[in-house]
């Protein structure tokens, strides 16, 4: 898969489950690695995708 689409694909998931936890399984990567692919999109687009807390990400 295209790394630009695991990245939006990593987005996604975290904003549907709410939980990078959980996308990390659903999407069969580690936790760190949805976080930094989203980091990696934040950087690249210059803005804050999500908010973050202990509970997860949210818009």
């Amino acid at each position: 898969m295209d790394m630009n689409i695991q990245k939006y694909m990593a987005f996604v998931k975290t904003v549907e489950h709410g939980s990078f936890t959980k996308a990390a399984e659903v999407l069969k990567y580690s936790q760190s690695g949805i976080s930094r692919m989203i980091n990696d999109l934040e950087k690249e687009w210059s803005v804050s995708l999500l908010e973050r807390g202990r509970a997860g990400g949210r818009l």
